[in-house]
């Protein structure tokens, strides 16, 4: 008996985050690329509830965006003749990180604030898109599929404010 109420329980509290990650799903562009990531995401998972699951949301585009500076950081050291072109790289990535912190901040006050700060990234996206688009070197091209991946986060960030009310 206690077994099966465990798993009622587990199964329960998966379906409430599977309602969470739904609710943020329905506002994003790509909504199957939503679904999948965040469902494969153990946190994202577990989330408690749709605040909750909004900041992991904003953490993980954090990370991301940390993580993707740091390859621009390590590509401009490597490549002497792409050092201006992956510095101006971290340092927009360097930039996205302070609006989803400020986005993050603000989110349970202020939802439609977050949405904003936010969507402020998707310009410096175009701007890292500009700076590295046309290069046909390996590491601009890795770059670029980076920075594609992190407009994906950023529209699901954008999600996770507006199913707050942003």
């Amino acid at each position: 008996m206690v077994l099966l109420s465990q798993i009622l329980l587990i199964s329960s509290s998966a379906l409430t985050s599977t309602n969470y990650i739904d609710a943020i799903c329905q506002h994003v562009e790509n909504g199957t690329f939503c679904m999948q990531m965040l469902s494969a995401y153990p946190p994202a998972v577990s989330a408690n509830d749709l605040f909750s699951l909004a900041t992991i949301v904003i953490n993980l585009g954090i990370s991301y965006a940390n993580n993707t500076g740091g390859f621009a950081a390590d590509t401009a050291k490597k490549e002497p003749t792409l050092k201006e072109q992956f510095k101006s790289c971290q340092d927009e990535f360097d930039g996205i990180q302070l609006y989803l912190r400020m986005a993050r901040g603000e989110l349970k006050e202020s939802p439609t604030s977050a949405n904003y700060d936010i969507f402020l990234c998707t310009d410096i996206t175009m701007h890292v898109k500009d700076l590295v688009g046309g290069k046909r070197d390996n590491a601009s091209k890795t770059f670029l599929e980076m920075t594609l991946q992190m407009e994906r986060l950023i529209d699901v960030a954008i999600g996770a404010t507006v199913a707050l009310g942003g």
